[in-house]
Protein backbone atom coordinates (compact mmCIF):
# COMPACT_ATOMS: atom_id res chain seq x y z
CA UNK A 1 0.00 0.00 0.00
CA UNK A 2 1.35 3.41 -0.95
CA UNK A 3 1.03 5.85 1.89
CA UNK A 4 -1.05 8.90 0.92
CA UNK A 5 -0.97 11.77 3.43
CA UNK A 6 -3.44 13.78 1.34
CA UNK A 7 -6.21 11.52 2.67
CA UNK A 8 -7.97 12.37 5.93
CA UNK A 9 -6.99 10.50 9.09
CA UNK A 10 -10.24 8.52 8.86
CA UNK A 11 -9.56 7.60 5.22
CA UNK A 12 -6.07 6.40 6.26
CA UNK A 13 -7.59 4.18 8.97
CA UNK A 14 -7.15 6.45 11.99
CA UNK A 15 -10.75 6.75 13.17
CA UNK A 16 -12.41 5.82 16.45
CA UNK A 17 -10.91 2.30 16.56
CA UNK A 18 -7.40 3.80 16.19
CA UNK A 19 -8.09 6.33 18.94
CA UNK A 20 -9.01 3.50 21.32
CA UNK A 21 -6.02 1.37 20.26
CA UNK A 22 -3.67 4.35 20.62
CA UNK A 23 -4.93 4.98 24.16
CA UNK A 24 -4.34 1.31 25.04
CA UNK A 25 -0.76 1.43 23.69
CA UNK A 26 0.00 4.64 25.60
CA UNK A 27 -1.39 3.10 28.80
CA UNK A 28 0.55 -0.16 28.27
CA UNK A 29 3.79 1.80 27.75
CA UNK A 30 3.00 4.13 30.69
CA UNK A 31 3.13 7.19 28.36
CA UNK A 32 6.91 6.76 28.10
CA UNK A 33 8.96 6.71 24.89
CA UNK A 34 10.04 3.12 24.34
CA UNK A 35 13.14 3.89 22.18
CA UNK A 36 14.34 6.35 24.85
CA UNK A 37 13.76 3.77 27.58
CA UNK A 38 15.89 1.25 25.66
CA UNK A 39 18.66 3.89 25.74
CA UNK A 40 18.26 4.39 29.51
CA UNK A 41 16.41 7.72 29.22
CA UNK A 42 12.95 8.61 30.52
CA UNK A 43 10.98 10.75 28.08
CA UNK A 44 7.25 11.40 27.87
CA UNK A 45 5.69 9.93 24.73
CA UNK A 46 3.28 12.05 22.72
CA UNK A 47 2.78 9.71 19.77
CA UNK A 48 2.22 6.05 18.89
CA UNK A 49 4.50 4.52 16.28
CA UNK A 50 4.16 1.51 14.02
CA UNK A 51 7.34 -0.48 14.70
CA UNK A 52 7.09 -1.93 11.19
CA UNK A 53 5.59 0.99 9.25
CA UNK A 54 2.30 0.57 7.44
CA UNK A 55 4.09 1.71 4.27
CA UNK A 56 6.32 -1.37 4.68
CA UNK A 57 3.41 -3.78 5.22
CA UNK A 58 3.14 -3.20 8.96
CA UNK A 59 -0.26 -3.36 10.58
CA UNK A 60 -2.19 -2.02 13.55
CA UNK A 61 -1.48 -5.11 15.64
CA UNK A 62 -1.01 -4.20 19.32
CA UNK A 63 2.47 -5.77 19.31
CA UNK A 64 3.50 -3.64 16.30
CA UNK A 65 2.83 -0.37 18.15
CA UNK A 66 4.88 1.58 20.67
CA UNK A 67 4.64 4.86 22.54
CA UNK A 68 7.27 7.27 21.23
CA UNK A 69 8.39 10.86 21.74
CA UNK A 70 8.27 13.33 18.86
CA UNK A 71 12.07 13.49 18.46
CA UNK A 72 12.45 9.70 18.26
CA UNK A 73 9.49 9.42 15.90
CA UNK A 74 10.98 12.00 13.52
CA UNK A 75 14.39 10.28 13.60
CA UNK A 76 12.85 6.83 13.06
CA UNK A 77 10.72 8.07 10.16
CA UNK A 78 13.76 9.72 8.56
CA UNK A 79 15.81 6.52 8.92
CA UNK A 80 12.98 4.45 7.42
CA UNK A 81 12.71 6.82 4.46
CA UNK A 82 16.47 6.65 3.89
CA UNK A 83 16.36 2.85 4.07
CA UNK A 84 13.44 2.78 1.62
CA UNK A 85 15.34 5.11 -0.74
CA UNK A 86 18.28 2.68 -0.63
CA UNK A 87 16.30 -0.25 -2.07
CA UNK A 88 15.10 -0.88 -5.58
CA UNK A 89 11.55 -1.70 -6.61
CA UNK A 90 12.38 -5.39 -6.13
CA UNK A 91 13.46 -4.82 -2.52
CA UNK A 92 17.16 -5.52 -3.12
CA UNK A 93 19.61 -2.96 -1.69
CA UNK A 94 21.07 -0.41 -4.06
CA UNK A 95 24.83 0.06 -4.11
CA UNK A 96 25.61 3.76 -4.65
CA UNK A 97 22.45 4.18 -6.73
CA UNK A 98 23.28 1.22 -8.98
CA UNK A 99 21.57 -2.13 -8.77
CA UNK A 100 23.59 -5.16 -7.83
CA UNK A 101 23.52 -6.37 -11.46
CA UNK A 102 25.21 -3.24 -12.80
CA UNK A 103 22.44 -1.22 -14.38
CA UNK A 104 21.08 2.09 -13.13
CA UNK A 105 17.61 2.70 -11.91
Amino acid sequence: MTWDHSLSRHERGYGYAWTKLRASVMQRDRYLCQPCQRQGRTTIAKEVDHITPKAMDGDDDFDNLQAICTDCHKAKTKAEKTRKDMTGADGWPLEDGVKRWGYSI
